[in-house]
């Protein structure tokens, strides 16, 4: 199993701190947030990636507690029993 973790407005959004998703072999981070949007009723995905599929600036993923900008970034590999924490980008004043 996969844990995903919510954060800031994509909590608010979904109405869900977290939820847990079967591991897929070989599966990334890209392929993970296009299988949530697909299994989510509330479109979410263009809070964290652009039109062309990048990353908004602002945005962190974790996988493991480990930032994915220093990894691969979305083509970080998941795997069983892996935690993906996502927080979109903040705004502030």
């Amino acid at each position: 199993m996969i844990q995903i973790q919510f954060f800031s407005l994509l909590r608010i959004l979904l109405k869900q701190e977290r939820l847990e998703l079967p591991s897929v072999e070989e599966e990334t981070v890209a392929q993970l947030l296009e299988r949530l949007q697909q299994l989510l009723p509330t479109p979410f995905l263009q809070k964290l990636l652009t039109e062309d599929g990048s990353m908004h600036a602002g945005t962190i993923i974790l996988v493991n507690r480990h930032n994915i900008h220093h990894l691969e970034g979305l083509k970080t590999p998941i795997c069983d029993g892996d935690v993906v924490a996502m927080f979109p980008p903040g705004a502030g004043g």
